[in-house]
């Protein structure tokens, strides 16, 4: 990993300790301790270490004998700052104790999904001692690769990175390959990063069959017109959402004729789901009767004032993706006459409590799974109910819970 860079003294760093262990030379250097300043120097040369290293090792780098060497060790090693491997004897640095430095590249600060998965990863970092740096994308590709240029420049150890826009990713990639710092990346892949997100496919497939089964209970089945407001700066990633709701859809409602399914792009924004939403809106009868699921809760968002305004909410219903819960659409769960029949639930504020995991296991040198899925769940406004054997599966149980919605367990 990429140790932190710290200011050299008298010509010396702490990764790189002269033999004797000589302190600073400046007016402060009689309060300098000797014998910590030995045992930073074994922590910082294991923290820059990639691998486990042996006592010799350790020896030499520091300029130590071995005795001095393994008593240090293992004071360090009683108090849970490093370990050593039983069977290889070699030593290497632990979690905890602000021990790494982790990157976190936040989409926009100013989305309530993404100001919980921060939160949640503020959080858990400070229980974990992890010193998280934070910086904002602010949903623009251009962005995203200066802040992981700063990054790159501060030699976190890891950077979670959480942006829009799937033509970037190859950047990034490359950009933290040269680095040679490993990557996570939130709900949109980056090659050769450990992705952690949503099974796209699965909560697509979930949302839209709890949508068309709302048409079969309520409208006999009925459906006149489908709009999937997509996310097309996504990537094929999120599409799969799309993919898979319209594949839900029709396992309830096979009827569907594909003339009747219309694409368009939201662009993963409220303003992007309002005017895609009334473009669509003009085109239809008075009669007609229309399912929309958005590929996120800003689609969503627009979505339902464009209904709204059109005075459609009684022959609309509407699915979104990834409610956190946030006010907004809590709000709009207990409205009544609300277009807005349920939503697919990512619960971003236990991101942190996942993520982290993964990024200090990878850190250590454990293995770690390519893709990791969030725990999705299905909402519904109260009072709905889901008939059929379809929604009775453990993913679609409807339980009572405090705000009077009715949640997927």
């Amino acid at each position: 990993m990429n140790a932190r860079k710290r200011p050299e003294k008298d010509g010396h760093s702490p990764s790189e300790p002269n033999g004797n262990n000589v302190p600073p030379h400046d007016g402060a250097a009689r309060y300098y301790v000797e014998v910590l300043g030995k045992a930073l120097n074994v922590l910082d040369i294991l923290r820059a270490s990639r691998s486990e290293l042996r006592l010799t090792d350790i020896a030499e780098k520091t300029g130590l004998d071995l005795s001095t060497t393994f008593r240090i060790l293992h004071t360090l090693g009683t108090r849970g700052y490093i370990r050593r491997d039983k069977k290889t004897k070699k030593f290497q640095h632990c979690l905890g104790y602000r021990a790494y430095r982790i990157g976190y590249a936040q989409l926009a600060g100013d989305q309530p999904f993404v100001q919980k998965v921060t939160q949640g990863l503020l959080d858990t970092a400070m229980k974990s001692g992890i010193e998280l740096v934070v910086v904002d994308n602010r949903g623009d590709a251009e962005q995203a690769v200066k802040n992981a240029a700063w990054l790159i420049a501060e030699r976190v150890d890891f950077v979670i990175e959480y942006q829009f826009h799937s033509r970037v990713a190859p950047v990034l990639a490359n950009m933290f390959r040269k680095a040679g710092i490993p990557t996570l990346a939130i709900d949109i892949p980056i090659p050769n990063a450990i992705y952690f997100g949503a099974d796209n496919y699965a909560v697509g497939n979930l949302g839209g069959g709890a949508l068309a089964q709302f048409a079969r209970d309520h409208w006999g089945g009925r459906v006149d017109r489908v709009l999937l407001l997509e996310s097309v700066e996504a990537g094929p990633a999120t599409h799969l959402r799309i993919i898979g709701s319209l594949d839900g859809m029709r396992s309830v409602v096979p009827n569907v004729p594909a003339k009747s399914v219309l694409h368009k792009n939201g662009k993963g924004t409220e303003i992007g789901g309002y005017r895609a939403t009334c473009s669509v809106l003009r085109s239809l009868r008075k009669q007609d009767r229309l399912l929309i699921t958005a590929a996120n809760d800003n689609c969503a968002r627009g979505a339902i004032r464009a209904v709204r305004e059109a005075g459609r909410a009684r022959s609309t219903a509407i699915m979104s993706q990834g409610w956190g819960p946030d006010e907004e659409l809590n709000a709009e769960l207990r409205r009544p006459g609300t277009p807005l029949m349920g939503a697919v639930a990512y619960f971003p504020a236990n991101y942190g409590s996942k993520i982290l995991p993964l990024v200090l296991q990878c850190l250590n040198g454990r293995p770690v799974p390519p893709e990791s899925y969030v725990e999705h769940k299905l909402v519904v406004r109260d009072g709905l109910c889901l008939a059929s054997p379809s929604a009775r599966n453990p993913e679609t149980e409807l339980i009572a819970i405090p705000n009077n919605h009715r949640i997927a367990r």
